[in-house]
């Protein structure tokens, strides 16, 4: 799939890159060129967080859940969490509101003040020739020491009214689209803004046919690394059993992967796999006029 005129990701960015903040000039560059080499933009499922109402925007305040209740439970736990250490009214508003999100699809509410919302994200990922989208070289690997002690980048904020709209967002949007996983699935006209948010790292396994997941998000590409060295070194095994030599070539290639900079291939004992990159600038929330987009009604919930 190309943005509509042949040229595979060109007219997403500036030809003229005089103006630009050196930095983001540089990733602007990395991203064009990923976009050429991986065109093909592919639907990898939907995750939830919940995001609170703040001054500029929605702050992201939990990790992200393959369900909406989940995100609600994980939204819950939060907000009583913060009762805890809260007064009189407000504690027993937080109680409540986490009592609500318990029972049933509560996508948002107000409690001691403050507005809570449950977010849709989209997850896309880039296929090329030669297979998924690894890291790109202007991806922090591995993430600052102070990025660690916050599973799924729950600060991230979200702006009021995303991003100025332009062609960029609107050829977004057309991508977006046109990698629709099921009709009746599009975003509705209340919510037409592509909001991109951190890009996320998971291990892919090529099968016989196509590449697949195989393992938890993280973000960083080191921390998918790592979770394959583990899982060469102890799953395999403790768990798989295979033949002896096997076990020794995925313990020489667990030392390989630790021992080489930002390595995002493999292959082991007749396998291939691949520290796949679901871009976040296709991992997207989409907004509206009053905020991020909520559930859908199509979306698979536990309740």
């Amino acid at each position: 799939m190309t943005t509509g005129d042949g040229d595979a990701g060109g007219r997403l960015f500036p030809d003229d890159l005089d103006g630009v903040d050196p930095v983001a000039a540089v990733m602007l560059a990395d991203a064009r060129r990923a976009l050429s080499a991986y065109p093909e933009l592919v639907v990898v499922g939907t995750l939830f967080t919940a995001a609170e109402h703040v001054p500029g925007g929605w702050q992201i305040v939990c990790p992200c859940d393959p369900l909406p209740q989940g995100a609600r439970e994980l939204l819950a736990d939060r907000l009583e969490d913060q009762a805890d250490g809260a007064d009189g009214a407000q504690a027993h508003e937080l109680r409540a509101a986490a009592r609500t999100l318990r029972r049933g699809p509560a996508d948002e509410l107000t409690a001691g003040g403050r507005r809570f919302r449950i977010v849709r994200i989209e997850q896309r990922i880039r296929i090329g020739p030669d297979g998924p989208e690894p890291p790109r070289p202007t991806d922090l690997d591995p993430l600052p020491a102070d990025h660690r002690v916050r599973r799924g980048r729950p600060h991230e904020l979200l702006p009021e009214q995303g991003p100025a709209s332009g062609f960029a967002t609107a050829e977004l949007l057309g991508q977006m689209l046109d990698a629709a996983p099921a009709p009746g699935d599009e975003p509705s006209r209340t919510f037409r803004t592509p909001v991109a948010l951190a890009p996320v790292f998971t291990v892919a396994e090529r099968g016989e046919r196509r590449w697949h997941p195989v393992g938890r998000l993280h973000d960083a590409p080191q921390q998918a690394r790592e979770a394959l060295i583990t899982y060469f070194r102890h799953v395999v095994p403790a768990v798989e059993s295979p033949a002896h030599t096997d076990v020794a070539r995925f313990a020489e290639a667990a030392a390989l992967l630790e021992g080489e900079t930002r390595r995002n291939g493999i292959a082991v004992a007749g396998r291939r796999f691949r520290i796949v990159r679901i871009v976040r600038i296709e991992r997207i929330t989409l907004m509206g006029s009053g905020g991020p987009e909520p559930p859908r009604p199509t979306d698979f919930d536990a309740r």
